[in-house]
């Protein structure tokens, strides 16, 4: 397959209305049936149907049950298709008589370009954070084995692992989402310029550079169109289609440490005393695949774990979570269980000779399971509720499901018992092991939330495993490259996502790795992991100074769990994305254009990060979107709507709290992953100049059980505002299903007079002044005042 190239529309013919037929379309002869159906809340499906593609192979999870309220107008006629937002303006239009067309089995949608449009979004994408100028294909590749070396080091390979053709079409501050669910190697052109070589314009027709286009190379067209209007409600309605992210085990926000290289008891055994020694809090131990016997999944090497069960267990009962890697091969190995089992059950991918597919990855002669298949997906779950049951392990990682093949040609990999060709699931099989994975955890623990990591996915990943953005580089560029990679993938309905820190392959510096820490501790998803072939990077490998900064950061995001925590369970509730760009929050205007900045970003609604991205660097600017702000490297409040130079010194990194933010975090310093959701400190960022009404909704669970679902949770709002005599926070909305928590008020203002109401049982306490501290620079509490709520 070329990467670099693409179908264009003027290879198509489009359709035309029928004659006498006001439903159907023709185009080159084919009779075509168009539809397209409102869902509800401004999400529309357009659908055409034809001979020439009897069947929808995309097996994507969309849950579709809207409500039947109106949100936009999207209108299809004989010649056209358009979408308006609210206030009757159009954000999306295609060109009368070139709306759809076909050319062999591919298809095509033209709609006019404008030059006020920008794009984003399409998942994992190197290509930068706006979209525009951009032809793109959406094909799951193993990257450092599909790219020269110099591409994935120092520029930008595309595609990349993971596949979600959706793209956000904005035209000022209206926004309209474009989902193709489709799992062939679906195509995206926002490019209005036709280039030869990169060296010369092509473009001799004006409707050459007015225009931009969507399609595929087969598969029945399925696409959803869905009207904002903002941002955050786009996203919100995206993440409801394609599946919200569960509620992940409170472990799994924690810093996880992995490296090619884990292998036995005695490396996580070492690595937990490290961890200890020096104070740093940590979660995850992970293991590679030299754990393995030869590297055959389901099995442990008996040199390293002659007693997996009691062995996982002694970790365990540390704190530490035992995370070990699935590749989808199997080794063709007659004497190997899992190949036996495999065979019997003819669940193997078939090649065009009819007989097992054979690639070559680590184990050597591999067969790949059909994850197409029931039949497949039952006998992988059963595989994995085994293996995992028996070692007491609630949390794996799945590489290798682009699926890798080696040398072999993938195109041979066939599905549905070899009746399948390869394009109609290459882009589904992460999605289809993903699921088995899950099926078969909760088989082994049925009252654990299964935490799942990914390499590779597709369009409902979010529902069964976060994703990392695979082999990185140990380098400035993908540092930088990082930022707007994690953000398009959240708003592309992937929130739970983050890159391996600080490289996996490349040798970092002391000065790298401080950067990267920096820049990535509050990101949905936070792994050290690196090449075995690489030197060391432990937190404690760089030397002691760089270890106060890796240790400073880990500290703070352990402070900040409890407001991550909720972050994710606002994204099981409504869909709510966790790091996301600037104006997801807050508009973009002329004079500050929040939509072309990608090296800060929101984490929640509360925090917002400007990481100084050189690692040589002690200076930025940075955009204070409109708001006042509370500045936590200097430790006071600063204006908005403007942008201002900030210079940091040693280990600072800039930090920004939003006014009228309430932000639940852990008591005192973290040195440990010991977290006490029902033991917190109640930050309130409430400045003298604000107004109205600050909210926030804080939940409180085992962190690790699906106990919450049957109402084992304690659920708290706090309403903060101002009278004539002060501050007034109440609480309301009390739920007490996980019992009493007990709440230290932190107050960033110099308050005579605070009063905490609870409204359930009329309870009102006066907060003294003396409770409260003006604290600066490192979010340090000096005294707090502390009321425990219960009913």
């Amino acid at each position: 397959m070329y990467f670099n190239k693409c179908h264009q529309p003027d290879n198509f013919v489009f359709a035309r209305p029928r004659k006498g037929s006001k439903k159907t379309w023709s185009a080159g002869g084919t009779k075509l049936r168009p539809n397209l159906k409102h869902l509800g809340e401004g999400v529309y499906r357009f659908t055409v149907k034809a001979k020439r593609w009897p069947t929808q192979h995309s097996q994507a999870e969309l849950k579709t049950d809207f409500a039947d309220q109106a949100c936009g107008k999207a209108k299809l006629s004989s010649r056209a298709l358009s979408v308006r937002s609210d206030d009757g303006e159009v954000v999306l239009a295609s060109e009368p008589g070139r709306a759809f067309g076909v050319s062999g089995q591919a298809w095509l949608m033209q709609f006019d370009y404008r030059p006020d449009m920008r794009f984003y979004g399409m998942g994992e994408k190197s290509i930068g954070f706006e979209l525009s100028e951009k032809h793109t294909k959406f094909w799951n590749t193993d990257v450092w084995a599909d790219f020269d070396g110099n591409v994935f080091v120092n520029g930008s390979p595309d595609p990349m692992y993971l596949s979600v053709p959706y793209m956000i079409v904005k035209r000022g501050n209206r926004y309209v989402g474009v989902l193709v669910n489709n799992p062939h190697a679906v195509f995206m052109s926002t490019n209005p310029r036709v280039r030869i070589a990169e060296q010369a314009d092509a473009s001799d027709d004006a409707n050459q550079e007015t225009r931009f286009f969507i399609g595929s190379p087969d598969g029945r067209p399925e696409v959803f169109f869905i009207v904002g209007p903002t941002l955050a409600d786009l996203t919100r309605k995206l993440q409801r289609l394609v599946g919200v992210t569960p509620l992940p085990p409170l472990w799994a926000l924690g810093h996880q440490q992995c490296r090619w290289g884990y292998e036995s008891y005695a490396d996580l055994d070492r690595l937990d005393r490290q961890f200890k020694r020096h104070a740093i809090p940590n979660d995850g131990l992970w293991l590679d695949i030299d754990y393995m016997r030869g590297y055959r999944v389901f099995t442990w090497e008996k040199e390293h774990w002659p007693r997996p069960a009691k062995q996982v267990g002694d970790i365990q009962s540390r704190g530490r979570t035992v995370v070990p890697i699935f590749d989808p091969g199997v080794k063709a190995d007659k004497t190997y269980h899992a190949y036996q089992s495999g065979k019997k059950a003819d669940i193997f991918c078939k090649n065009p000779a009819g007989t097992d597919y054979v690639g070559f990855v680590w184990p050597g002669t591999t067969v790949f399971p059909d994850f197409s298949l029931p039949d497949g997906r039952r006998w992988w779950a059963n595989q994995v509720s085994n293996t995992l049951g028996e070692a007491g392990v609630t949390g794996v990682w799945l590489d290798m499901n682009d699926p890798a093949t080696g040398p072999s040609e993938n195109s041979e990999m066939l599905f549905n018992r070899g009746k399948l060709p390869h394009d109609t699931y290459h882009n589904q099989y992460a999605l289809g092991m993903a699921r088995a994975t899950h099926a078969g955890m909760l088989d082994a623990h049925p009252d654990a939330r299964p935490f799942i990591l990914t390499r590779s996915g597709f369009i409902s990943t979010s529902r069964y495993a976060a994703a990392w953005t695979g082999d990185n580089f140990s380098n400035a560029r993908h540092l930088r490259q990082s930022i707007p990679m994690t953000l398009n993938l959240a708003l592309s309905g992937i929130p739970f996502n983050g890159p391996d820190v600080p490289g996996f392959g490349g040798d970092p510096n002391r000065k790298l790795t401080a950067a990267w820490y920096k820049a990535v501790f509050l990101f949905p998803f936070l792994r050290n992991h690196s090449n075995k072939m690489q030197v060391e990077q432990e937190p404690w490998a760089f030397g002691e100074p760089t270890m106060k900064v890796i240790r400073r950061y880990l500290r703070l995001r352990y402070k900040l769990l409890p407001y991550l925590y909720n972050l994710f369970a606002q994204q099981e509730e409504s869909g709510e994305a966790i790091a996301r760009p600037l104006f997801y929050d807050f508009e973009s205007t002329e004079r500050l254009s929040l939509d072309r900045v990608d090296d800060q970003f929101m984490v929640g609604p509360a925090l917002m990060q400007a990481p100084v991205l050189d690692p040589d660097g002690k200076s930025r600017r940075v955009v204070l979107p409109k708001s006042r702000w509370f500045d936590a490297m200097r430790g006071g409040w600063v204006n908005g709507g403007k942008r201002v130079s900030v210079t940091t010194a040693g280990a600072q990194t800039p930090l920004y709290i939003r006014d009228g933010s309430i932000v639940p975090m852990r008591v005192g310093e973290p040195k440990d992953n010991a977290t006490d959701l029902c033991d917190i400190e109640l930050h309130l960022f409430i400045s003298p100049q604000f107004k109205g009404e600050a909210n926030a909704v804080y939940r409180a669970d085992d962190g690790a059980t699906f106990g919450y679902r049957r109402g084992q949770r304690t659920t708290l709002r706090f309403i903060a505002s101002r009278d004539r005599d002060g501050v007034v926070l109440r609480v309301e909305d009390t739920d007490y299903g996980y019992g009493p928590v007990r709440v230290r008020f932190i107050l960033y203002s110099n308050e005579k007079n605070v009063m905490l109401t609870q409204t359930d049982n009329t309870r009102s306490i006066a907060l003294s002044p003396g409770a409260w501290s003006f604290t600066g620079n490192k979010l340090r509490i000096t005294k707090s005042r502390v009321v425990t709520l219960s009913p």
